[in-house]
This record gives structure tokens, C-alpha cells and sequence, in this order.
């Protein structure tokens, strides 16, 4: 009988897996909830839809600064430390927002807020990639990860609505900094750095067979390319328009006669059904390149937009949450799978925190922007089919890229 130690049956990625997918489940809460503070803030102080807007821009700002310095951090040291510091940060920024008595305070304890956020993002995106690098399955757990952020927008856009109606909305505040700062002080206890041989299998894995060599850019030299140009403009289109419907969504269907719940219900199912296009797209990837996803996922979402441009009905409303919820889940997995793809993981955190925050930066002005044009025009249709226009210019840009497999870093 043999006395050599067995390999692990269950391999240690996968609780990696688990507790990124944590992480990114707390960027619904995050980013994506604030429409439903949006009303009950403007009604409680008077404010305009672009004041009220600013208090968001001022998160995304912090977030833009959070995403890259963790990703940045994430490429040189251990993501436990970074996660659990993000989610004190949040929480305690989030929580203060119970308190607000102005609109600079608003933007303030936003600002702290999305300091903390933005690492949810970067650091487990990029952790997962180094666990499961040239591993199979690797698709696949990157759509779990990106998928938990779906998750959070299915459970917190009703959770935090219902805790508004119950509680009102600085209970709410108070609940949902509390949480974020929880399920991120749990998931840092299990996520580890990944081993230095990432390429090794365990029992119970089979190796990825290398069909291609995947150069490790530096960041200098990957960020000057076209296609990380493309990555990130294509990128900066879906941020702005998410930006847009994070706040606008439930303004935009109760002023189209739909109830608040119903509205609130929406804007976490869009969330929601984001969340099989992400896994879905992985199964694709590991057979498939993620540019045809990335494609696909930019057409879909142009093609969505006319139902919410004339929302009329409450099926209008539904259509649109299907299709434009699932092109736009799997055009997130997408975006970071593809990074990984065309330049490899020496500098992965950072290329995925760098395209993010040029993305959010541009974003986090259009809630405002939205805001004052509907203020101006008494109608979101202008902003709409903006909106529209820019995924068509995507898809053609994603259809367009060339990756840059013949380039050599140093």
C-alpha cells in the first residue's frame, strides 16, 4: 500500500472562486441601488435630479481610485489584506450616508464609500485569473466571479427598496454599510494569493492545453496598444450607459406610470439576469475567443435600447430587462476575460483597474449629465439614443480589433 500523500480532491481555487464571487456580490449593493435612494432623496430635501446625481458621480470618483490602486496592489501583494481594508472603507462610508443633513455630505461620505468599492472590482477579477491560469474550467470561474456582482443587483435593489419603505432611507444606509462591510471581512478570511505555479493541476483538474503563447505585458507597453484602447472605449460606453440606468432606470419607469416596486423589481432583475450571460460566456470562452462574445453582448444591448426609449407598458419594461440583462452580462465577463487573454497576468490587476477607472471616470459624469438633460428637455429620449448609437460604434470596434499576439514585451 503506498504512503505517498494524495492530492487535494477538491482544489483550493475554487473556495477562491467562492469568496471572489463574495467580493463582486457586494458591488450590486454598491453600485447599483442608488436609484432607489434617488426619490426619496429628492423628495425629503428638494433637490434636482442633477443634484442629486452628483451625490453617485462623487462615488464613482472614489471608486475610479479605489479599482486601480487595488488592482495595482493586488499584482504585488496577497488581495486578503486589500479586501478587508475596502470593505471597512465602504461600509464605513456607506453607513455615514444614514446621516447626511446636505448635499455635500452626500457627496462626501459617497466619495469614502466608493474608496473602498472600487477594489471589489480589480482585485478579485484578477486574483481569479492568476488561480486558474491555463487551467480548464477557467471561463467558467471567471463567470462565477463577475456573475456575483449580477447577484447583488437581483437581491439589493428589492432588499434595500423594501428596507426604505420599512425603515426609510437613512435605516437603509445604515443596513447596507453594515452588510457590505460583513460579507467582505468573511470572503478576505478564504480568498489567498495564488501559488506561484499556477500552471500546476491538482487531483480532480486536467491542464488546459496551451494553444497559443500569451505574452505577460508590462503595463506600459500594454496600454499604448489599439486593442487596449478599443477594450477600454468599448468598456467606457457600457460603464456610462450602466451608470445611467443605476440612477435613471426607476425615475424613468415611474414616470412612465410604473409602480415604484414594480420599477425597483426591474432594476434588480436586470441585475439578475445578467448573471447567466456572465456564466454562460465563460462556458463559451473556454471553447471560443471572448472577441465574438464582445461583439455580440455590444449589438444586443444597442438593439435592446428602443424598448425603454418608448416605454409604455409593463412588457416593454420586461423585454427590455431580458435582453438588454443578459447582452450586458456577458459583455462584463468579456471585458475582463479578454484582458487576460491578449496580455497575460503579469500586470492583470492593474490593465483591469486602469480600463475600469478611464471607464468609470467618463461614467460617473453621466448620471449628472442625464440628470440635466432631462431637466432641461423634460425627457430621458435624448439620452437614450446616445446611448444607442454608441453600442452600435462598439460593436463595430470590438468586430474591428485585432489582438496584439505578435508584439513582444519586455
Amino acid at each position: 500500500m503506498s504512503n505517498e500523500p494524495k492530492g487535494p480532491r477538491i482544489f483550493y481555487g475554487w473556495l477562491v472562486v467562492a469568496a471572489c464571487f463574495a467580493a463582486t456580490f457586494t458591488l450590486g449593493e454598491a453600485l447599483f441601488t442608488f436609484g432607489v435612494f434617488f426619490k426619496p432623496l429628492k423628495n425629503e430635501f428638494g433637490w434636482s435630479r442633477a443634484l442629486v446625481s452628483s451625490g453617485y458621480t462623487a462615488f464613482l470618483i472614489g471608486y475610479c481610485i479605489s479599482v486601480m490602486t487595488g488592482g495595482r496592489l493586488a499584482d504585488r501583494y496577497s488581495p486578503r489584506p486589500i479586501l478587508f481594508v475596502s470593505g471597512l472603507l465602504a461600509g464605513f462610508g456607506i453607513s455615514l450616508c444614514s446621516q447626511i443633513q446636505n448635499v455635500n455630505q452626500l457627496r462626501i461620505f459617497l466619495f469614502i464609500g466608493g474608496l473602498g468599492a472600487g477594489a471589489t472590482w480589480s482585485v478579485p477579477t484578477s486574483t481569479v485569473q492568476r488561480w486558474f491560469y491555463r487551467r480548464r474550467r477557467a471561463g467558467v470561474a471567471l463567470g462565477i466571479v463577475v456573475a456575483g456582482f449580477g447577484v447583488g443587483c437581483l437581491v439589493f435593489a428589492p432588499l434595500i427598496n423594501y428596507l426604505v419603505l420599512t425603515y426609510g432611507w437613512r435605516g437603509a444606509y445604515l443596513f447596507a454599510g453594515i452588510l457590505f462591510f460583513i460579507i467582505l471581512a468573511i470572503s478576505s478570511l478564504i480568498i489567498k494569493q495564488a501559488p506561484a505555479n499556477t500552471g500546476t493541476v491538482s487531483q480532480g483538474e486536467r491542464s488546459m492545453p496551451n494553444h497559443q503563447t500569451i505574452h505577460s505585458w508590462g503595463t506600459g507597453k500594454a496600454v499604448t496598444t489599439s486593442s487596449f484602447a478599443g477594450i477600454t472605449f468599448i468598456h467606457c460606453v457600457a460603464v456610462l450607459a450602466f451608470q445611467i440606468l443605476a440612477v435613471h432606470f426607476v425615475p424613468h419607469a415611474t414616470d412612465a406610470d410604473i409602480s415604484p416596486t414594480a420599477s425597483a423589481a426591474a432594476l434588480g432583475l436586470l441585475g439578475g439576469l445578467s448573471v447567466p450571460g456572465r456564466i454562460v460566456s465563460g462556458f463559451i470562452s473556454d471553447k471560443v475567443a471572448w472577441q465574438k462574445t464582445l461583439v455580440l453582448s455590444c449589438f444586443g444591448m444597442s438593439l435592446s435600447l428602443p424598448l425603454l426609449l418608448f416605454l409604455k407598458e409593463y412588457w416593454m419594461l420586461y423585454c427590455f430587462v431580458f435582453f438588454y440583462g443578459l447582452c450586458h452580462g456577458s459583455r462584463v465577463s468579456a471585458h475582463i476575460g479578454i484582458l487576460g487573454e491578449f496580455y497575460g497576468l503579469r500586470s492583470l490587476g492593474e490593465l483591469i483597474g486602469i480600463s475600469t477607472a478611464i471607464a468609470v471616470f467618463i461614467g460617473a459624469f453621466a448620471p449628472y449629465v442625464a440628470g440635466f438633460i432631462f431637466d432641461t428637455t423634460g425627457s430621458y429620449s435624448v439620452v437614450f439614443t446616445i446611448v444607442m448609437l454608441l453600442f452600435l460604434i462598439s460593436g463595430i470596434i470590438a468586430h474591428t480589433m485585432k489582438r496584439p499576439e505578435l508584439m513582444i514585451s519586455s
